[in-house]
């Protein structure tokens, strides 16, 4: 497979309802909306360098996204962290380090799944979480649900590598999105500073198509 097929993980219509009835009923991967509109999430920041482009390019487009933060690069970040909230984007829980959470023991968990809506709950109401690398276990959705959280996942994803196949990550990205898609995009390291021309071209090209770029939450707001 080339690198962008590597990068991009995209499922179609109608296999995106198919996968929604084989996935537990409280695991989001779309929603069903005949409104015009998708939401856009990123994982893995914040980055004392791209989350402000993020926000800048979101910013020029009249967009809103959902973070998905991870806990330990909250520390020394905490003025990207408000300005996320203060910019009308919505605040998600990533778990506190970069690492495949299906692997962490039900204890630890739940004890970093508790410790980053920590951290968040000052600036915002915490409703969702994303574990690491996208994998979960039922005993993680009934401990997040008592924490009173639901995983997010997507609809169409891509992590940038800093390789020549990011340039092709936009095209691939919007043949899959619809309304009611969730975007997943990556950041967090300088190596992936490519998402940030990215989520320039697919905002262009929604606002193009008339597809509002929503958060999570308000994209929930809207389901028929």
């Amino acid at each position: 497979m080339g690198a962008v097929a590597d990068a991009v993980l995209r499922w179609r219509e109608p296999a995106v309802r198919v996968l929604s009835r084989l996935i537990p009923g409280q695991v989001l991967c779309y929603v069903d909306t005949d409104a015009p509109a998708v939401a856009l999430t990123f994982d893995d920041g914040p980055h004392p360098q791209t989350t402000p482009q993020l926000l800048d390019v979101l910013a020029r487009h009249r967009a809103r996204a959902t973070f998905f933060i991870i806990g330990e690069r909250v520390t020394g970040n905490e003025p990207i962290v408000a300005r996320i909230a203060a910019e009308g984007h919505e605040l998600a829980n990533h778990l506190m380090r970069e690492e495949r959470s299906v692997l962490l023991s039900d204890e630890r968990f739940q004890r970093d799944l508790a410790e980053v809506t920590a951290l968040l709950a000052p600036y915002g109401t915490v409703r969702w979480f994303r574990p690491g690398s996208g994998w979960f276990t039922p005993r993680m959705l009934s401990a997040a649900a008592r924490q009173e959280l639901r995983i997010v996942l997507g609809t169409v994803v891509a992590m940038h590598t800093g390789g020549p196949g990011d340039a092709g990550i936009a095209r691939s990205l919007l043949g899959g999105i619809r309304p009611g898609s969730i975007v997943v995009l990556h950041e967090g390291m300088p190596e992936r500073r490519g998402v940030v021309a990215t989520t320039g071209e697919v905002l262009a090209e929604l606002d193009r198509r008339g597809l509002a770029v929503v958060t999570v939450s308000e994209l929930v707001a809207l389901a028929r």
